[in-house]
């Protein structure tokens, strides 16, 4: 699952050789946020429901995202299947950052299950090849890869939202062992930047997303979601979660 509401934490996976993709000598790497459908897209997620937020809420009593980090908030993108309309926006958005950004690629890969979706209507409209990475396999002797595009392939891969990176970096791997799919860059409808993303996907450069906490806070700030002071402390979260008290 790539919700990043969703619950267990994906656990990072230590190749067993050096990872293959696009090496960089840099130990981080940087998201570029596609400022002309940022703003769009962030008014969207929040319009639809996706971004909740109580920075009210008593510690003990905060979500638990995928990643493994305790927040106040959280962001199921796929509460924009429910509302057509926005669902469209975010596709579209998705679409041209993937063309723009990733003219080699010439096969989709999902990160199931949020990403499915949006990976679907990408590659449809770009008239590629389109497969999944499972978190989880089958049954026994079951790959996690599924519809696996042959010959092999330069492949972008599409997240819902990326936050520690160890579901996306999870996917590259289990792409990389079973497959000669190799990964060009990660796509995604929000990135939050984390320091530990950085570390954990440096070797799949470029990063890119719709948007990104700034936007979304101040979308949510719009709405009345958060007054001013919960939207100094939320951005004060978002810079460090880990920290954040």
């Amino acid at each position: 699952m790539s919700a990043e509401v969703a619950a267990a934490p994906a656990t990072a996976m230590a190749p067993a050789t050096a990872p293959a993709g696009p090496q960089k000598s840099s130990p981080d790497a940087s998201v570029l946020i596609a400022e002309e459908h940022a703003r769009s897209v962030a008014e969207a997620l929040v319009a639809a429901g996706c971004f909740s937020v109580d920075m009210n809420m008593p510690r003990e009593r905060w979500c638990r995202w995928k990643s493994g980090i305790y927040a106040p908030c959280g962001c199921d993108c796929r509460r924009l299947n429910s509302a057509p309309a926005l669902r469209r926006l975010v596709d579209d958005a998705l679409t041209a950052v993937v063309r723009a950004h990733f003219p080699e690629a010439d096969a989709v890969i999902a990160v199931a299950t949020a990403g499915i979706p949006w990976a679907k209507t990408v590659a449809d409209r770009l008239d590629l090849p389109l497969a999944y990475v499972r978190a989880e396999p089958r049954g026994p002797g079951k790959g996690l890869v599924e519809c696996s595009p042959k010959p092999a392939r330069r492949a972008v891969l599409i997240e819902d939202v990326v936050a520690g990176g160890g579901s996306a970096r999870h996917a590259i791997e289990a792409l990389h062992a079973e497959s000669d799919v190799r990964v060009t860059g990660v796509a995604s409808i929000a990135n939050w930047n984390f320091p530990e993303m950085r570390a954990q996907l440096h070797p799949w450069q470029p990063l890119r997303a719709l948007t990104g906490h700034v936007h979304l806070v101040d979308a949510a700030r719009a709405a009345g979601l958060v007054d001013a002071r919960g939207r100094q402390r939320l951005l004060e979260f978002y810079r460090d979660p880990a920290g954040y008290t």
